[in-house]
């Protein structure tokens, strides 16, 4: 991703809460500050946090007016020093240095009148929670939503109180687990794989967020079923 000016410029961001969406993504709720928040404006962007000398990038997880006045959410991935380095910083009430939000971010403003798949496999979640958000608080405007979602298993699945939320509001969530428990009720397999049974047609959007390897799995499903490439977008 292509450094910004905005990107270069860190300052102090208030730590307003953190906790664990599973035992290996850690969600962290920051105060950015109005006019830091101001230029959140698309799902999809991302910022950068510095932690222990080092720097990462983390897309946004909350849609550009959820929440409280500067508020936004980040979902950090056990495992990496930096991110462990960052899970350790990010207490109640501490500060982090971040960057303003940048980016494209995903095109949803041209999505309007479509119907719409979104795609997300692991910490790519965070992103299309965003997105997510952003569509539900303009549900009208858009035709049938469906969101695809995988994880290895059960467990795993970040943002789980909030699922049958989505679905009232009006978007299709199917859960898919790659190598799900014995008493897995969801769908089982990958994501694309789970996408070939969809009604959608050639006139559908899709929205991606996932590894390499599920993004290009997922273009060759919806190749297969008419949609073409120019309507598959990532957010960046």
């Amino acid at each position: 991703m292509p450094e910004t000016a905005a990107e270069t410029a860190f300052a102090a961001a208030a730590i307003l809460d953190a906790w664990d969406e599973t035992p290996s993504l850690r969600a962290i709720r920051l105060d950015l500050g109005g006019e830091r928040a101001a230029r959140y404006a698309t799902p999809g962007q991302v910022l950068k946090l510095r932690s222990g000398g080092g720097e990462s990038y983390f897309a946004l997880a909350s849609g550009p007016r959820a929440g409280g006045a500067g508020h936004a959410e980040i979902l950090i991935k056990r495992g990496a020093p930096l991110a462990d380095a960052l899970i350790a910083d990010a207490l109640k009430g501490a500060h982090v240095a971040a960057s303003d939000p940048f980016g494209r971010g995903f095109p949803v403003d041209g999505a309007r009148g479509h119907d719409l798949m979104l795609f997300a496999a692991g910490s790519g979640i965070a992103p299309v929670r965003a997105l997510v958000q952003h569509v539900i608080a303009a549900r009208a405007e858009f035709g049938r939503v469906e969101l695809y979602y995988g994880q290895r298993a059960a467990g795993e699945f970040a943002y789980a109180r909030e699922h049958a939320e989505w679905e009232r509001a009006g978007v299709r969530v199917v859960l898919c687990a790659s190598r799900p428990d014995g008493d897995w009720s969801g769908e089982r397999g990958h994501v694309q794989d789970v996408a070939r049974t969809t009604r959608l047609g050639a006139a559908t959007i899709a929205f991606v967020c996932g590894m390499k390897g599920m993004i290009a799995g997922v273009r060759e499903t919806l190749g297969a079923l008419g949609v073409p490439h120019e309507r598959i977008h990532l957010n960046y």
